[in-house]
């Protein structure tokens, strides 16, 4: 750093720039002080004739100097203002940059101006008032940072994600519905249904959804007013069916049972009188005759009084 370019170093006459460090001296008739920045006249012997008056060469095409002349007695200093290093010619001033060392003081990006520079910072990031520092952008505190469903704010940008039942589409920031009937049925036993969002596993006729929303669990339908069935009901998988008991026929509405006439048939097997009754029937035999013990067939030539 040349300590020189700012303010003469506080030296009162020369400043001289050296590496890491500077000097003052004093033009010519002059001490330095003990403080190493101020001049004091050398004490006039007597007898010896005096200084002549100073001359201001700062009057004169401001000494020669490109921005600041400083007049001293018996001589005269150039320097620059704030954001310029003196050349080494003494006169001439070349813009410093201060992003050269330590990013200017800069958090992200230092842009050197002629005399100056200024600080400045990226994508998600706002410069503090203080000039120098960069503060994370909270993007998700307006218009939710773009993001259809959930924003997270991130040091220095966001991230958009989504609720069950949804992905995040290539955007970045809207999102998709999952169907999740497309994968292995979603898990569902029988049928899958895919809703947005989510989806919802059902069971055919015969079944009822288990407690686990996936499974499905067979109905006995008997146990329930005998399945609606007249006689016996008997449970399937799935499913159910009445059937009746001999001397029946199922009627063609599947629950209730009608009474066969068997004397329709060969008369019931009867050799001569076949009587129908409800669920069964009965064989007679004419007067004089009798039933035998098959139940079917008569025996005639009985004497009655």
């Amino acid at each position: 750093v040349n300590e020189c370019s700012s303010a003469n170093g506080g030296c009162e006459h020369a400043c001289t720039n050296t590496i890491g460090s500077f000097e003052c001296s004093c033009v010519a008739g002059y001490n330095l002080n003990a403080d190493d920045i101020s001049c004091d006249a050398k004490p006039v012997l007597f007898n010896l004739r005096p200084f002549p008056p100073d001359i201001d060469e700062c009057t004169i095409a401001n000494g020669g100097c490109q921005q600041n002349c400083n007049n001293l007695m018996g001589s005269f200093l150039c320097s620059c203002g704030t954001g310029y290093n003196l050349n080494d010619d003494g006169a001439t001033c070349d813009d410093t940059d201060e992003c050269f060392t330590a990013n200017g003081g800069c958090d992200q990006t230092c842009s050197n101006t002629i005399g100056s520079f200024f600080c400045s910072c990226g994508t998600g990031y706002s410069l503090n008032i203080n000039g120098f520092v960069c503060d994370d952008v909270d993007e998700c505190s307006t218009t939710n940072g773009g993001c259809q469903h959930i924003c997270s704010n991130s040091i220095g940008g966001i991230l958009c994600s989504c609720q069950n039942g949804y992905r995040l589409n290539s955007n970045g920031l809207t999102c998709d519905d999952v169907d999740e009937c497309a994968v292995e049925n979603g898990g569902c036993e029988q049928t899958c249904t895919n809703n947005i969002p989510g989806f919802q596993c059902s069971c055919g006729g015969g079944y009822s959804l288990n407690g686990d929303g996936f499974s499905c669990d067979d109905i006995n339908e008997c146990a329930s007013a005998n399945g609606g069935c007249e006689q016996t009901c008997i449970n399937n998988v799935g499913s159910f069916q009445c059937s009746c008991v001999d001397g029946y026929n199922l009627n063609p509405d599947g629950l209730a049972c009608d009474d066969i006439n068997e004397c329709n048939t060969a008369n019931g097997g009867c050799s001569e009188i076949c009587n129908n009754t409800i669920g069964s029937f009965e064989c007679f035999c004419r007067e004089g005759y009798m039933l035998n013990a098959d139940g079917f067939g008569c025996d005639g030539n009985y004497c009655f009084r």
